[in-house]
């Protein structure tokens, strides 16, 4: 199965508004979940509720709504909103 990726326009608008330390956080993240979706650090766990979201925590306020969906021989993973916890939920 190929793994790939892409962010929502929003993803790219919130991520850039982050300041400087939280997006090198957040950018360390996303590049461990390039390499190792299941590393622990990343508590990657299913949004309850949801048939196709997960969220990874970049530190202990600050969460990433990735939704992954499954087509034919592809895992599209779509890194789709990230901000404090309070923030992104509901998805």
């Amino acid at each position: 199965m190929t793994r790939k990726f892409q962010s929502t326009p929003k993803f790219d608008k919130q991520f850039k508004s982050l300041d400087s330390n939280t997006a090198k956080q957040a950018a360390k993240t996303i590049d461990l979940f390039l390499k190792d979706p299941a590393h622990p650090s990343l508590r990657l766990k299913k949004v309850q509720g949801t048939g196709s979201f997960y969220e990874i925590s970049v530190n202990m306020s600050i969460r990433i709504i990735i939704e992954i969906v499954i087509k034919r021989k592809d895992q599209i993973n779509t890194f789709y909103i990230i901000g404090k916890h309070e923030d992104v939920f509901p998805v």
